[in-house]
């Protein structure tokens, strides 16, 4: 610990903070005959403090306590300005890039090796910390809060409005290109600041909230658009159920003001959002089958070319979850020759990582695995090198890359990482346990597959409501599951009670209620009830039209409705093999 002037710092290697009350101990001892030892660093700070000249402005990292009047002002003009300019911004670390086009204006031509100046000065006297740089080539610093603190109380306040007004138009630049996170804290102080005019603020905030998104923070982006008054982008990055709730105001204000642009956009978000929850009709009364959307197009004309795409791709979307798989194809293929055009090597950001989603998903849904599992792996990997693993998009696409697993292993890893990031609890994970529960499936784990389904269906009936579609999907894969058990019974008392919820949520052309009739064909089938098996399989092998997994499906369901044609017992070889029991229910009705 040594003192200057006014200015009394204490520097220790690695900051510990042990190490600190130590210091601060032997220095109340040596300078102000105070014994302090005992005391927890709160309390001793205290007390030292008191005893310190009014003056004065002890720091160590972000640990102080005094208050700095003289030893500020005795600093050099460029370093006041650095100061200033410091004060302004949020406690993160400040690179010269931001900080010497913030002061050329005061410093002149001369801005840079004024600065680099400045820094050394203000970091020999502990009031700024340069960072490490090794690997970087941008070094920063990292001005304590106690030091910003001092600045705005004792340098000159117009000083401090001119910094900041023109720290704002350096951080609106900054961020019209990819910024690092510090970037996006700076910008949000500053917005706060009195001196920033209301249009740059709205600017920053924008390209703040905008950043967020991209970075796949929804909730940090949801927060700045209401910081902004933007309701409507702050709707659209909530849950679906919030988004529902706080379209429904908007909506209504706008048909009292005839505002047919925001108008119509709340009501695509709110279909968006019904369409999730897999509530259709609504989804269809809201915007698809709209008086206003019947007028005006689902696509508008005054949209600009972004927003076309982005409410394109929604619809994609949309068609996906409701089952009609080939519309959503032919959809997406007027999207995809532009977007590859535009972003020709691929990238995490804008319309290609969407988009490339939707197609890995509709060409999983076609059955074309390996292909679905190229277009998530290149998602996965794009994601992956700006360490943006947790992405949305990139969550998705590992679901697309773990269905296409053979071993329930790397299936667990992602599930692990899943609980990790988001809970137990979140749709993300408990979509995961599906596929984890299939894997298990397949490698001959029925028992364990079982138990997965019914933790997760307990946690997505709580979460997300008994008719949600992906808690109907769990039920469904209960079903199967049983069945590959040798368990045809049971299986069949699950889809009996799964059916007529799926026919009321999903409707009964949805590709899930359609492949669970054929289960339940399946299953009524080989416990020898054939005349009530005809026409569940019957209905299922006339689903030639259809595409992709169906196929293999219709065969199943061809080869089975020619076994139960025939008389007599369909699996006369089944009937001493002892099925799978996990509870003591009987296994028959």
């Amino acid at each position: 610990m040594h003192h200057h002037a006014d200015l009394i710092g204490i520097h220790l290697a690695g900051e510990e903070r042990p190490s600190f009350l130590a210091a601060a101990v032997a220095e109340a001892a040596e300078r102000f005959d105070l014994d302090l030892h005992g005391l927890d660093l709160p309390e001793a700070m205290r007390i030292l403090g008191e005893a310190l000249p009014g003056d004065t402005l002890c720091v160590v990292g972000d640990i102080h306590t005094g208050q700095s009047t003289s030893d500020l002002r005795d600093r050099g003009f460029p370093a006041q300005t650095v100061l200033a300019a410091a004060a302004a911004l949020a406690p993160a670390p400040v690179t010269a890039d931001l900080l010497v086009p913030t002061v050329a204006g005061t410093l002149g031509s001369q801005a840079p090796m004024l600065v680099g100046a400045a820094l050394d000065e203000l970091a020999c006297h502990g009031l700024v910390h340069p960072l490490s740089d090794a690997g970087t080539v941008r070094r920063a610093w990292r001005v304590p809060e106690a030091v910003t603190e001092a600045a705005r109380q004792v340098l000159d306040p117009a000083t401090l409005d001119v910094l900041a007004a023109r720290a704002a138009t350096v951080l609106s630049r900054l961020l019209a290109a990819p910024a690092p996170l510090d970037v996006f804290r700076h910008a949000l102080a500053v917005a706060g600041h009195r001196a920033v005019p209301r249009d740059q603020r709205e600017l920053l905030l924008r390209a703040v909230a905008t950043g967020f998104e991209q970075r796949g923070d929804s909730a940090a982006a949801r927060d700045v658009w209401l910081e902004a008054g933007n309701l409507l982008a702050a709707a659209r990055l909530a849950d679906p159920a919030t988004t529902v709730r706080e379209t429904a105001p908007i909506i209504q204000r706008a048909r009292r003001e005839r505002d047919v642009r925001t108008e119509h956009r709340a009501r695509f978000l709110a279909a968006m959002a019904h369409d999730q929850l897999g509530r259709y009709a609504q989804a269809d009364k809201v915007f698809h089958a709209h008086p206003l959307v019947s007028a005006q197009g689902p696509e508008p004309v005054w949209l600009d070319g972004d927003e076309r795409r982005e409410v394109r791709l929604g619809r994609v979307r949309a068609l996906r979850l409701r089952g009609e798989h080939r519309q959503a194809r032919a959809l997406l293929d007027t999207l995809l020759p532009e977007i590859r055009r535009a972003q020709p090597h691929g990238s995490h950001r804008g319309d290609w990582p969407v988009a490339t989603l939707e197609d890995a998903r509709l060409l999983q849904l076609a059955g074309d695995v390996p292909r679905a599992r190229d277009a998530a792996g290149r998602l996965v990997e794009l994601f992956g090198r700006v360490g943006w693993q947790r992405h949305p998009l990139a969550r998705a696409a590992v679901v697309v890359l773990t269905e296409g697993e053979h071993s329930p292993e790397p299936v667990r890893r992602a599930v692990a990482d899943s609980v990790e990031w988001f809970g137990e609890d979140d749709p993300r994970t408990l979509e995961l346990r599906i596929v984890e529960a299939v894997a298990l499936r397949d490698d001959g784990e029925p028992a364990a597959a079982l138990a997965v389904l019914a933790d997760a269906e307990t946690r997505a009936t709580a979460r997300l409501g008994e008719a949600h579609p992906l808690t109907l999907r769990m039920r469904r894969q209960s079903g199967v599951t049983w069945m590959a058990a040798g368990n045809p019974s049971r299986a069949a008392r699950i889809f009996e009670e799964l059916l007529p919820d799926q026919d009321a949520v999903l409707g009964a052309s949805h590709p899930e209620a359609r492949l669970a009739r054929l289960d339940l064909g399946v299953c009524l089938a080989r416990t020898c009830r054939p005349r009530l098996a005809r026409p569940l399989l019957k209905e299922a092998a006339h689903a030639v039209q259809e595409y992709g997994p169906w196929q293999r499906w219709i065969c199943s369901a061809r080869a089975t409705v020619a076994l139960a044609e025939l008389p007599g017992r369909l699996f006369p070889g089944r009937g001493n093999r002892k099925p799978l029991s996990l509870a003591p229910e009987p296994d028959s009705h």
